[in-house]
């Protein structure tokens, strides 16, 4: 599965995919005068979200973006630097190497991605874990969190759905939520990696996108 995510941006075309898929969306974002769901002034936000080895491919393609102006809306002309970004990138549980940041997707700064890159981890997540260990040699993202970045990560814990995160505790590059109290349903040989779809879960992925606006 590693390794065919891999693929699916390098040998295939899932990046360049994705990326054309995004200025799509971007050409074709809502009316600012339209009903405010989830409305900026100029249009709609643009929230990523990824679940394990998809995360993977979604940093990819991402990344790609940031290489040539045919992606992502390049040809608009506000703002002037990135015509067009993604507002935040949520990784649910993902299957990478914790340096994964500083060494596979080193390009990330230079991509249109305006907000954080906010990223789960559990400790019953066997998938990124136990497996993700005999598999690369250490374990992955959403075992033990963002280890080393190109920015500092703050670490945060997963809180209630009706438990306000503050917007510091949100607003950096890189942070690295402590899921661990939360997503513990374990299942078959994956423990807890699929126990993401919680409350909680839309809670943060709605928190991102209130401090958005």
């Amino acid at each position: 599965m590693r390794d065919r995510a891999h693929a699916l941006s390098t040998d295939g075309h899932a990046g360049r995919v994705l990326g054309q898929l995004l200025g799509y969306v971007d050409a074709r974002r809502g009316d600012p005068a339209a009903p405010p769901v989830l409305a900026t002034r100029e249009g709609q936000y643009l929230h990523l979200v990824g679940h394990s080895f998809g995360c993977r491919v979604l940093c990819e393609a991402v990344q790609w973006a940031a290489e040539g102006p045919a992606t992502l809306g390049w040809s608009m002309s506000r703002p002037p630097d990135r015509p067009f970004t993604a507002d935040s990138m949520l990784l649910f549980q993902m299957a990478a190497p914790r340096d994964a940041f500083a060494t596979l997707f080193t390009a990330l700064d230079a991509a249109p991605l305006h907000g954080p890159v906010v990223a789960t981890y559990a400790q019953a997540d066997l998938a990124a874990g136990f497996w993700h260990v005999r598999a690369e040699k250490g374990p992955g993202v959403g075992y033990a969190g963002i280890g080393t970045a190109p920015a500092p990560v703050s670490g945060i814990r997963m809180r209630g759905a009706g438990e306000p995160y503050p917007h510091d505790a949100l607003d950096h590059r890189f942070v690295s939520v402590d899921a661990s109290d939360v997503f513990v349903r374990r299942r078959g040989w994956s423990g807890a990696h699929s126990d993401h779809v919680r409350p909680e879960s839309a809670h943060l992925l709605l928190s991102l996108a209130h401090h958005a606006r």
